[in-house]
C-alpha cells in the first residue's frame, strides 16, 4: 500500500510542477489575494505548496484510505430526528481541519491559506483516492471561498471562523421534488419579514443536509417566473432562543453508494433565513458554486479512478494464471494500459480548470476587465468539460478494474465492488451528463456564431494542416480539431437548412462575409428547432471533451519531454477514433432516433 498519495504519484507531481500553468500562478495570486511580499519568487511558493501536498498526500494514504471500506459498511447513524456521520470519517474531517484543508481556497483578507486551486484540486483528488465517503464531505463543508465572494462583512464576521475551520458544516440546497434540473419550476418561497426572510418549501436529493448552514435558493418574489426572482438564502439548522430546529430533515436516502454520505429530504416551515447576495441574483450566486462544486466532482471522480487503477495493478501484478502474472496477458495489460491513459488526460484537463479559476481571480481583483472576461470563459467553457469527462469516465474505469479482479471484483473483502459502487453517482451529482451537454452545445453554438469567419477557416485548415506537420503532437492536435470541426458542421447543417432559405435574399445586398456574420449572429432563435442538435448534443461534448483534454496536454507539451510525448500520443491514438466513430453515429445512425421519438408520441395519443 502507498505511504504518500502524493510522492508515490509522479504524474501528480509532474503535472504541478512542469505541464500546468500553476508556477506562472503563484505570485500574482499572492499578490491579489495573499499578501504581497510572502514569497521571493515563484520557487519559493511552489516549495511551500508541495510541501503540503506532501502531507495532504501523507493524510490520504495513512489516514484515510485504511479506513474508506469500514466507513462504507458503518454508514450513517439516525438518532432522536438528527443524522450522525461515522466517528472515523469525523476524525478524518478534525485532521482535515488541522492541516488547513477548510481554509486553504480563502483568500488572506479573509483569513484564508489563498492556496492556487490546482494544488487544492489535486488534493480533493487524493482525497478520493483514499476515501470518496470523506473526500466528498470535505468538498461539502469547503464553501468558504464562495462565501467570502458573496457575503456582507457582517456575515463574514459571524461565520467566516466556523467555515474556516471546518466546524461549521455546510450543504446547498436546489434541487426540489418535481423540479430536479430545471431550477425554473423552484417553489419554495421567502418572505421578508424585519431583518430576515421566512422560507416554506421542500428539498430534496441534499448532501449533507443536516448541516449547521444550508444554503438555500428559494423565490423571493413570488410574482416571478423561471429563473428570475431567484434569491440564496442562509438557512441555519438552530436558531438561538428555540428548541426546535429551523429546517428538518425529513428523511435520508438509502443509496446504493457513499453510505457515509447522508442525501436528505428537508421541509421548511417558516424556517428564518438570511440573504446571501443581491435579492434576485440568486441564479447568479449559485452558479458561482455549482461551478465549483462540478470542478470538485470531476477532482474525486479522478481520484476514485486512480485508486481503481492501483488496486487493478496491484492485483494484476500479483494473480498468476497460465504460469505469468495477468498483468502478461494482452487483453488484461491493454485494460490497464487504457485505463492509465485516460486518467492522465482527465487529470490534464482538471489541473487547466482550476488554473482558468486562478487566472480569473487575479484578474477581477487587478480590475482588469478584459483578461477577467477571457478566463472567465475559459472557465465557463472548461467546468462542464472537466465534470462530463471524469464522471463518465469514472464508471468504466472502475468497472474495468472489477473485471480484472475477476470473480473476487463482486465480493466485499476486496475494495474493487465499493470503488464501482462509489462511481455511478458522479455523472447524476452537481448537474448530470445531460445537463453539462446542454451547456456545452449552447456554448459551442456560442462560440462559432460569435467567430463565424474563424470557424470556416478552422473548418479548411485543420485537416489540411495536420497532413504537412512534421510535428508528430501537433499534427495529433489538429486531427482531433477536424474531427471536432466535423462534428460542429453536423449541428451546424441541421439548424441552418430551413434558415438559410429564409436568409438568402440577404445575400443580394450584402457581401459574403457580411452575410456571413449576420446570419450567424442571429442563427439562435426563440422558434428555432433544436430536437436535432439536442438528440446529438452528449456526442458532440464527447468530443469536445476529447479535443480539449488533448489540447490541455499539448498547451504544456516541452518538446524534450518525451514522456509526456508519448502519453500524449497514445491519448490521441485512442480519442481520435472514438471522435470519428461519434460523427458517424451523428450523421448515420442518431436521425433514426427522431423517428421513434415521433412514433412514441403518436402512441400516446
Amino acid at each position: 500500500m502507498a505511504e504518500n498519495l502524493f510522492t508515490d504519484f509522479p504524474e501528480r507531481i509532474e503535472i504541478l510542477k512542469t505541464h500546468s500553468h500553476v508556477r506562472a500562478l503563484v505570485m500574482p495570486l499572492e499578490e491579489t489575494l495573499g499578501e504581497p511580499g510572502s514569497f521571493k519568487n515563484a520557487d519559493e511558493g511552489m516549495e511551500i505548496y508541495l510541501g503540503m501536498m506532501e502531507e495532504l498526500g501523507k493524510f490520504a494514504a495513512q489516514d484515510l484510505k485504511p479506513h474508506a471500506a469500514a466507513i462504507d459498511r458503518e454508514g450513517l447513524t439516525r438518532k432522536d430526528g438528527e443524522i450522525l456521520l461515522p466517528e472515523k470519517l469525523r476524525e478524518h474531517l478534525r485532521k482535515a481541519s488541522e492541516l488547513g484543508v477548510f481554509a486553504g481556497a480563502v483568500n488572506k483578507q479573509d483569513g484564508g491559506l489563498n492556496f492556487p486551486r490546482a494544488f487544492l484540486s489535486t488534493a480533493l483528488e487524493m482525497f478520493g483516492h483514499g476515501c470518496p465517503n470523506t473526500a466528498l464531505t470535505i468538498a461539502a463543508f469547503s464553501m468558504g471561498d464562495w462565501f467570502s465572494r458573496h457575503a456582507t462583512a457582517e456575515q463574514k464576521k459571524t461565520y467566516m471562523e466556523g467555515l474556516l475551520s471546518g466546524q461549521t458544516e455546510t450543504a446547498m440546497a436546489l434541487t426540489e421534488p418535481g423540479a430536479g434540473s430545471d431550477l425554473g419550476k423552484l417553489r419554495t418561497t421567502a418572505k421578508k419579514e424585519g431583518d430576515h426572510w421566512v422560507l416554506n418549501g421542500t428539498k430534496q436529493f441534499i448532501t449533507n443536509g443536516n448541516s449547521d448552514l444550508v444554503f438555500t435558493l428559494a423565490r423571493s418574489d413570488a410574482s416571478s417566473e423561471g429563473l428570475k426572482g431567484l434569491s440564496v438564502f442562509i438557512v441555519p439548522k438552530h436558531i438561538e432562543g428555540r428548541s426546535d430546529l429551523n429546517v428538518k430533515v425529513a428523511k435520508a436516502e438509502h443509496k446504493v453508494c457513499l453510505h457515509a454520505s447522508p442525501t436528505c429530504e428537508l421541509i421548511y416551515e417558516n424556517s428564518v433565513g438570511y440573504l446571501l447576495g443581491n435579492e434576485g441574483d440568486g441564479f447568479k450566486v449559485m452558479a458561482d458554486l455549482m461551478n465549483m462544486a462540478r470542478l470538485a466532482m470531476g477532482c474525486i471522480a479522478v481520484g476514485i479512478s486512480t485508486s481503481a487503477l492501483e488496486e487493478a495493478k496491484k492485483y494484476a501484478r500479483n494473480r498468476v494464471t497460465m504460469g505469468k502474472p495477468i498483468v502478461e496477458h494482452p487483453m488484461v495489460a491493454d485494460i490497464l494500459y487504457e485505463m492509465e491513459v485516460e486518467i492522465r488526460a482527465m487529470r490534464a484537463l482538471m489541473i487547466e480548470s482550476s488554473c482558468a479559476f486562478d487566472w480569473m481571480q487575479i484578474y477581477e481583483k487587478k480590475g482588469d476587465t478584459k483578461n477577467f472576461k477571457k478566463w472567465q470563459k475559459r472557465y465557463r467553457r472548461l467546468t462542464p468539460l472537466v465534470k462530463y469527462l471524469c464522471a463518465e469516465k469514472v464508471i468504466p474505469i472502475t468497472r474495468n478494474a472489477l473485471q480484472i479482479f475477476g470473480g473476487y471484483g463482486v465480493c466485499t473483502e476486496y475494495p474493487a465492488e465499493r470503488l464501482f459502487r462509489e462511481s455511478i453517482i458522479y455523472p447524476i451529482y452537481e448537474g448530470t451528463s445531460q445537463i453539462q451537454s446542454l451547456m456545452v452545445l449552447k456554448d459551442t453554438l456560442k462560440d462559432v456564431a460569435s467567430h463565424a469567419g474563424g470557424f470556416l477557416g478552422s473548418l479548411a485548415g485543420a485537416w489540411a494542416e495536420s497532413k504537412v506537420t512534421r510535428d508528430p503532437v501537433n499534427s495529433m492536435l489538429l486531427q482531433a480539431r477536424n474531427e471536432l470541426n466535423q462534428s460542429i458542421r453536423y449541428v451546424l447543417m441541421s439548424i441552418m437548412k430551413g434558415k438559410f432559405k429564409s436568409d438568402i435574399e440577404g445575400l443580394k445586398e450584402k457581401k459574403i462575409q457580411q452575410f456571413i456574420k449576420d446570419f450567424s449572429l442571429r442563427l439562435m432563435t426563440p422558434d428555432m428547432d433544436l430536437t436535432y442538435p439536442f438528440l446529438v448534443a452528449e456526442r458532440l461534448t464527447r468530443n469536445v471533451c476529447d479535443y480539449y483534454a488533448l489540447k490541455c496536454m499539448v498547451d504544456h507539451y516541452v518538446p524534450s519531454d518525451k514522456e509526456q510525448e508519448r502519453w500524449i500520443l497514445e491519448f490521441g491514438r485512442m480519442a481520435i477514433p472514438r471522435m470519428r466513430l461519434e460523427n458517424h453515429y451523428m450523421v448515420n445512425r442518431l436521425p433514426s432516433t427522431l423517428d421513434y421519438i415521433k412514433r412514441e408520441r403518436e402512441s400516446a395519443l
